[in-house]
This record gives C-alpha cells, sequence and structure tokens, in this order.
C-alpha cells in the first residue's frame, strides 16, 4: 500500500466500519496515520477486537435509526475535533423475491443503505464547508447497477446511493468538498452467507461459483476496495473521482442471472 503523507493525522468516520470492507478500510487509514472512528451496531467482543488491532474510536448506534447520523458525526467532532473524510459503508441485505418480502424487511434495507448514510452526510456537510473542505465515499454495489435475483430493495438503495453521490459532488464542489462512489463487484466478505442461504448452497460453493464468471478468476478482496478508499481519500485522487462511480470488480460485468443448482 502507498502512505501518502497528507493523510496522517487525517480524521476519519467509517460507518459499518467493524467487519468485512469497513474493517479493511478501518485498517488502511490507520496504516496511513489518520485518526478513524469506525461505526457499528453494538460494541461487542469481535468490534474490541478490530479497536484494539487499530486504535479505532467506537462510534456505535443503528445508522438506520432517527438521530445515530448525527450524532455519531458529533462524537467523532468531539474526539478529535474535525471530520476529514467520511465513508459511507454500512449495509443491510436480505434476498427474497419482490413480491415475498415482507415490506418491513424491504425498507429496512433502504433505512440502513440510504436514509441513513443521508442522515450522515447532512451532518457530516455543515462541518466541512466551514473548514473549508472534505471528503465522502460511498460505498455502493454493483448490484445497484443492473438486474439481479431476489435482491430489489438491497439493489434499489444501493443504486440510490450511487445516485446521491453523482448529486452531492455537483452540488458541493464549491465547498472543496469531493464525493466519489466505489462500486464493488463480488467481494469475499461474511456477506456472501446471505447469498449462499439464498441459493441454498455453502459458503465456499457460493464464493467458487461466482469467481468463474470474474476475469481475474477470482473473487475481490477487502483490501482491494480499502486501497480505492484510500486513492479517493487524498487531494489527488479526490479531485480525480469526485462525482463519478469506479468499479473495483476485477473485470465482472454481468446481467441478471439466472443460476441452476
Amino acid at each position: 500500500m502507498i502512505i501518502y503523507d497528507e493523510l496522517k493525522d487525517k480524521a476519519v468516520l467509517i460507518t459499518g466500519g467493524t467487519q468485512g470492507i469497513g474493517e479493511a478500510i478501518c485498517e488502511a487509514f490507520t496504516k496511513q496515520g489518520s485518526k478513524v472512528a469506525i461505526n457499528g451496531r453494538k460494541l461487542d467482543d469481535k468490534v474490541k477486537k478490530v479497536l484494539d488491532r487499530t486504535g479505532a474510536f467506537p462510534a456505535m448506534g443503528d445508522i438506520s435509526e432517527l438521530g445515530t447520523g448525527e450524532r455519531i458525526v458529533k462524537e467523532v467532532l468531539d474526539k478529535y475535533g474535525k471530520l476529514d473524510v467520511l465513508v459511507a459503508n454500512a449495509a443491510g441485505m436480505s434476498m427474497k423475491p419482490f413480491l415475498e418480502q415482507d415490506e418491513e424487511e424491504w425498507w429496512d434495507q433502504v433505512k440502513i443503505n440510504l436514509t441513513g448514510h443521508i442522515a450522515c452526510i447532512k451532518a457530516a456537510l455543515p462541518h466541512m464547508i466551514e473548514k473549508g473542505g472534505g471528503t465522502i465515499v460511498i460505498i455502493s454495489s454493483f448490484f445497484g447497477t443492473l438486474g439481479w435475483n431476489n435482491a430489489s430493495g438491497y439493489g434499489a438503495s444501493k443504486s440510490g446511493l450511487l445516485t446521491l453521490g453523482q448529486y452531492l459532488a455537483k452540488e458541493y464542489d464549491k465547498y472543496n468538498i469531493n464525493v466519489g462512489i466505489i462500486v464493488p463487484g463480488v467481494i469475499r466478505t461474511p456477506q456472501l452467507n446471505i447469498d449462499a442461504e439464498d441459493l441454498g448452497i455453502s459458503y465456499d460453493e457460493v464464493c467458487e461459483m461466482y469467481a468463474k464468471e470474474i476475469a481475474m478468476g477470482r473473487l475481490g478482496k477487502p483490501e482491494e476496495i480499502a486501497e480505492m478508499v484510500i486513492f479517493m481519500s487524498t487531494e489527488n485522487g479526490g479531485k480525480a473521482f469526485s462525482g463519478r462511480h469506479v468499479q473495483v470488480s476485477g473485470g465482472e460485468y454481468r446481467s441478471t442471472p439466472y443460476y441452476v443448482i
């Protein structure tokens, strides 16, 4: 990983920073010498191990709940005195056919993935404007760019995030605020357990199946997404990709799949 001197002592808040892609982003910023805060729903033993390993500050709470976004941003400002980078990474996912998914379950995904991050961003922007700039990196998903079986709520919310990032970049460019959007392909994280359950196969089997459709012949790694986040958080990277979405997918460009297991 390239070390950027400009990221040393930057204050960073990562939603969903306690596992998977978020945990990798936390570790990457820690290596940069940044002041990192991670958000997660609850402070359990696994999260404590991440905190012990990285020295990150816990900004805990469910961002789908009203007031949480504002509160955790305030906690970071109180802890570090500033917020330079907000990484909108937290995600909730469940898979069922559109007509079979309970309405509450469908909207829960929207509340976590989209509405919760809108609240975090609305809380962070006034501070970034006042201090003369900042960076927002939004983690969308390739599920938000194409059709997919049994993932309408997740896909709709991730598509909304992608569009939100494009509009924010246009609106807040005059304040020196960069907004980049990363569109991961299939990444080897615990979230793939949901795909495996939906398909009725094991985690290893779903990883093997997905890998066959990726040009590089394997699933993506959380660390690969983290490195893109780091670059987007630099001055050059932020300006280069503000308002644009970058696919980190290993050459994966699929239309709607119909798997036969």
